[in-house]
């Protein structure tokens, strides 16, 4: 059997709503990001070798098809219509199996990628796949909370799925409108890409690969009744809005953030949990709005207002910090829209909803003045579609040795070269799940 080569695409993600409040059975709201992990898929000479490259970590591995232990793997897997059935959790024996072909992985990073890729390929792919080459290369920054590792296990269980044929070919447009609600290869993508989170995360919410995978936006609420499931609302068609996300650099710890909420809870139960209870009020509000089947102007207008007032609450949480409110005022300085930080705070990111029709030259001052601070900036949007496929008969003849050229497409240097290859000058090419 022979593959023609391939690219899948996934977006990153911030949550617009809820940080924190959700850690209490809250709902909060995520929406996709147009920065991307791009995954190019290419036969290798040898059709026994299976080779991963993750330039933006540093990681190039390759192993010898025939040493996966194939028939002991399958023991463990469950086919449903010939297609594997996700489990709840990682299955230990097939860790334990895969942990030989992994033996020498040294660093704990690479191991965790080469881990999360070899599981989904033991399970999703099989011995009849002939040898290919996976490359990842990501716009977004890694380990910035922004969904990173989700995108890029979303891209390998589609692109996997697809070796597979669980799944049929991407047919959707980037401009069409999706109105059916029930999606199997969507639903078979989401639910394996968290097998591959799981490798990454241990015990992952779910709600940055059903972003990556489903785009636009994302209601979800983890209960904290163990036996009762948790609640994920995708809203498919949020149109996108310009964002400007600014990375502070400023490292953090999301569990001791986490824990100091904890701790203003208990100390000040009453009035931690006003603020926590005017959170869950605040994201029922923006889904209602966001759902509006006429989303325009005054739509845009009611989220920026409440991105100020979720800015406000997570203030009075103490989870803050000073380079995210130098952020809010250089933004609100500038007008160019609402601005608040997201996450868990303490540093990382935060985020702009810009005005409609705030000037060019308005923005980039603002971004000049980020910069001048030494945060790193993304001229971005929010919503949009999720993951992506582009196939060889989908690209112009003329651009399909470049497209998908695994050399061309490891020499990218940097997200400006990502994007203008694979987004702008050839988007309405791409078809989506």
């Amino acid at each position: 059997m022979s593959v023609s080569p391939f690219l899948v695409s996934a977006p990153g993600k911030v949550i617009i709503y809820g940080e924190h409040s959700a850690v209490y059975g809250k709902p909060a709201i995520a929406a996709a990001l147009s920065l991307r992990a791009y995954l190019l898929v290419t036969p290798c000479e040898d059709v026994n070798d299976i080779r991963l490259d993750f330039p933006d970590i540093g990681l190039s591995h390759s192993w010898n098809k025939e040493n996966i232990p194939w028939e002991d793997i399958r023991k463990f897997v469950t086919f449903k219509d010939e297609k594997p059935v996700v489990t709840e959790e990682l299955v230990p024996e097939i860790v334990d199996l895969l942990s030989t072909v992994l033996a020498d992985v040294e660093s704990k990073l690479h191991y965790t990628a080469c881990l999360c890729f070899l599981y989904l390929y033991a399970n999703l792919s099989n011995k009849d796949v002939p040898g290919m080459r996976f490359i990842v290369k990501s716009t977004l920054p890694i380990g910035a909370g922004l969904g990173s590792s989700a995108c890029t296990a979303v891209c390998l269980a589609s692109a996997l799925a697809r070796l597979g044929k669980h799944v049929s070919a991407a047919c959707h447009t980037s401009t069409e409108k999706v109105y059916k609600k029930e999606n199997s290869d969507l639903d078979f993508i989401d639910s394996w890409s968290l097998m591959g989170e799981k490798c990454f995360h241990g015990n992952p919410s779910g709600i940055d690969n059903a972003v990556a995978t489903y785009g636009g936006a994302v209601m979800f609420q983890r209960t904290t009744i163990p036996s009762k499931p948790s609640v994920r609302t995708t809203m498919r068609n949020f149109p996108p809005i310009k964002l400007i996300l600014i990375n502070t650099k400023v490292p953090r710890s999301t569990a001791a953030l986490v824990g100091n909420v904890a701790q203003v809870n208990r100390t000040y139960p009453k009035c931690a949990g006003s603020i926590l209870d005017a959170m869950e009020h605040l994201v029922f509000e923006a889904y209602q709005i966001m759902i509006r089947p006429s989303f325009g102007k005054e739509e845009k207008d009611q989220l920026r207002e409440l991105v100020n007032i979720n800015h406000g609450l997570l203030v009075a949480l103490g989870v803050s910090h000073p380079a995210l409110e130098k952020i809010k005022i250089i933004g609100d300085t500038h007008g160019i829209g609402s601005t608040k930080l997201t996450g868990a705070g303490g540093g990382g990111c935060a985020i702009s909803l810009v005005h409609d029709d705030v000037e060019e030259e308005v923005i980039q001052k603002a971004i000049k003045e980020f910069e001048n601070e030494g945060y790193e900036t993304f001229e971005t949007s929010l919503g949009g579609k999720g993951v992506g496929s582009l196939s060889l008969e989908d690209v112009d003849k003329d651009k399909r040795d470049t497209v998908f050229s695994a050399e061309v497409f490891s020499s990218y240097k940097d997200r400006d070269e990502v994007e203008k290859a694979l987004k702008s000058d050839i988007y309405e090419s791409w078809r989506f799940w």
